[in-house]
């Protein structure tokens, strides 16, 4: 299959599935997008790299957490509200508890300027943003301490909501009951309707791995509408080779930490030679195996092998074709040394994608999640 054939099935791909991301999601009741925030210390490393390397990512997702801000202020003025009217019957020993809950609003407020601030892409600043979940949960376990607390809290969202003059629908207070008349859960930070993900392609991994137990069911929708080949092209994004290669000079510039292993299709000869010399340039001791077509490699097999690339070093193995079973066990070793930490330099380099003989037992299995989601996977082509 020439590149562009193999471009044209990968957006067509990934149009299908965005397809049915858009029937599918929400329909549910949002079980995971208004579920907190998945996003992690590994998964920030990968959007600090989508805002330096995706000006467009990066400007919408300043614009989006600006208005998450103000959301979040929303939430803040009837903490604030609540504690108020707790002030003036507070006994003695409840004061220290109101100090307290002064401290985590102030820390809360601190966070919502932060959101509003031309913060820097990198992990001194924004690690700052994996802070909310602790903020808010110590907010509202303080304010819990105080009996009808809670109950306060939503009455007062609620007649926010209700009363004349009501501020704008995305800026009233979010406190409401769920089940056990707990507060619920907090939807994701980088959540913002209608726009949807805010991350974008650098979603969280568990997020990007499509990892649902809705109904109705997102995988089990993409099962109905997609083949396991069009499944696993969909995962790939069409890139040009200068784009690919400045993906790989920006690892090298921020650290081994940030290193992602890359399954890259459509390489020819002259791509490979360019990405050899990128690394090589990087005072990385490359290693290219040609290994003609690819053979079945369990998870664990993969495993061993990325274990055996030192910190200096780059493996990149070269196949004339692969298949979906191939990756997935591929894209299950790379989970695990991802949860691990670890960063090996190692590409896949292929120059097309075979019909998988059969679909992976994870597929047929009607597993949660699909492990292909957080890889760095390419087609070399021209960008859209």
């Amino acid at each position: 299959m020439k590149p562009t054939d193999l471009a044209r099935r990968v957006d067509e791909a990934r149009l299908r599935r965005q397809e049915v991301i858009d029937r599918v999601c929400g329909a549910c009741g949002n079980k995971c997008c208004f579920s907190m925030t998945m996003m992690g210390s590994q998964d920030l490393r990968r959007l600090i790299k989508g805002m330096r390397l995706d000006e467009e990512l990066d400007r919408r997702l300043r614009a989006g957490l600006r208005r998450r801000a103000d959301e979040l202020e929303a939430d803040l003025d009837a903490v604030e509200e609540v504690a108020s009217l707790l002030a003036p019957s507070a006994s003695e020993e409840q004061r220290a508890d109101l100090d307290e809950l002064g401290g985590h609003c102030e820390q809360w407020r601190e966070f919502v300027e932060f959101l509003r601030s031309d913060f820097e892409p990198s992990m001194d600043d924004l690690r700052r943003l994996l802070l909310f979940s602790a903020i808010r949960s110590n907010t509202l376990n303080c304010l819990g301490r105080f009996p009808g607390g809670h109950g306060a809290l939503v009455n007062v969202s609620e007649a926010s909501a209700k009363g004349e003059g009501a501020l704008e629908q995305d800026l009233r207070p979010t406190f409401r009951f769920s089940g056990r008349r707990r507060i619920a859960p907090p939807r994701c930070l980088y959540y913002l309707d209608p726009e949807g993900c805010l991350a974008g392609d650098c979603k969280p991994a568990k997020c990007a791995n499509f990892f649902c137990g809705g109904e109705p069911n997102l995988l089990a929708e993409m099962r109905a509408a997609l083949s396991f080949d069009d499944f696993v092209l969909s995962n790939f994004s069409v890139i040009g080779i200068e784009r690919l290669l400045e993906h790989l000079r920006l690892e090298q510039d921020l650290g081994l930490e940030f290193v992602e292993p890359k399954i890259l299709l459509g390489v020819e000869d002259r791509a490979l030679a360019d990405i050899e010399g990128a690394l090589a340039a990087c005072g990385i001791d490359v290693r290219v195996e040609p290994l003609g077509e690819s053979a079945m490699r369990s998870a664990a097999e993969a495993e061993a092998a990325l274990a055996e690339i030192g910190p200096a070093q780059a493996s990149i193995e070269v196949y004339d074709h692969v298949d979906g079973n191939v990756l997935y066990e591929l894209a299950l070793a790379l989970d695990r040394i991802r949860l691990r930490d670890e960063h090996p330099r190692f590409v896949l380099a292929a120059r097309g994608l075979r019909p998988a003989p059969m679909p992976h037992p994870m597929w047929d299995d009607q597993m949660m999640s699909q492990p292909l989601g957080a890889l760095d996977m390419f087609v070399l082509g021209n960008e859209q």
